[in-house]
């Protein structure tokens, strides 16, 4: 089992209901466990402390962040010593000094990379040196495309803001390896030794397409950014093979009761996808509209149905539309 954090295990310094009793299940039946955090800010240690905290017993090496996938790269592609410049905070810092890169914050030290992370401390002033960084035209790495991130109150900005604008004032582009680049993930999955890894988070955009693109099945769970009319208009490679209203859910799908399942995998290119029109008694297609059985918009297996129809449709260049979709549903 591999898990995003923020917005599936935790909200900021909060568990999320369920997650920790759910997680501590997996434990006693010994199944592994790995968390895969786009989160550059922190060190491994300090995430597995957190989580430890909850009542999950973690330890650094569950932990796989894009900081140390960034770190790893840079160190193979320029070599130990190579001297990068730092667009970020702790966690990134560490990680590359862990990988026997040198960091700077300065142009005078000829560095060969920029490597950029979140830094919530980040001021105005340290923009534009980025910018004069990356418009000095070394190569631009970052950790992770997540434009925005689960606040307290609304979402805030997360690194994909900030490369946004870094972007549009310099037009240039980095080399991003976080989720959902497939490597983030295989990583993760080799360092538990998986053998049918189960991508489980809360975006389609990262945690989905990751798992997707590494040919891992993967889990929607409905507890963070991402609900289920997202789910309704995500591409191919961004539909979750299951989507779970929390990790309450995770035992009955492990023990092979799996009500949620979104997508059914096909063996082959050849395998016809469900029809769109009159799908079943509680769902249907009306004026491009999703319509569900008022009875039965709260069942995950109703929610299923409506997904297969719409993505179905889709495919076929229908435009559908939520209708009386629900956004999430309970356990």
């Amino acid at each position: 089992m591999l898990f995003d954090l923020d917005g599936v295990v935790y909200h900021g310094p909060d568990p999320i209901t369920g997650a920790v009793e759910a997680i501590s299940w997996l434990h006693e039946q010994s199944i592994p466990v790995s968390y895969v955090t786009n989160n550059a800010t922190r060190t491994a240690e300090v995430v597995a402390d957190h989580i430890s905290t909850l009542g999950i017993r973690t330890s650094p090496a569950e932990v796989t962040t894009s900081a140390q996938v960034l770190a790893g790269q840079l160190a193979a592609k320029f070599g130990t010593g190579a001297s990068v410049y730092l667009v970020g905070t702790t966690g990134l810092a560490t990680a590359l000094e862990a990988e026997g890169l040198r960091v700077t914050r300065t142009l005078d030290d000829d560095p060969v990379v920029i490597a950029q992370g979140l830094d919530p401390d980040i001021t105005y002033q340290m923009i534009v040196r980025a910018c004069e960084a990356i418009t000095s035209g070394i190569e631009w790495w970052a950790t992770n495309p997540d434009y925005s991130m689960v606040g307290p109150r609304s979402r805030v900005p997360g690194n994909g803001a900030f490369i946004d604008m870094l972007s549009r004032l310099t037009g240039a582009q980095p080399t991003v390896v976080g989720k959902p680049s497939p490597h983030m993930m295989e990583f993760a999955a080799h360092r538990i030794g998986a053998e049918r890894p189960l991508m489980v988070g809360d975006r389609l955009d990262t945690d989905i397409e990751g798992g997707n693109s590494a040919g891992f099945e993967t889990a929607l769970v409905l507890t963070g950014v991402h609900d289920i009319h997202d789910a309704l208009r995500a591409g191919p490679g961004r539909r979750p093979t299951y989507i779970l209203p929390s990790l309450r859910s995770l035992g009955t799908l492990i023990v092979g009761s799996a009500p949620a399942r979104a997508e059914e995998r096909p063996e082959s290119s050849e395998t016809p996808l469900p029809s769109a029109g009159g799908d079943s008694a509680e769902c249907r297609i009306v004026d491009g509209q999703l319509r569900l059985d008022e009875s039965s918009r709260a069942e995950v297996s109703a929610v299923q149905n409506a997904l297969r129809s719409a993505w179905a449709a889709t495919d076929r260049g229908e435009d559908i539309r939520p209708g009386n979709l629900p956004r999430r549903i309970h356990d």
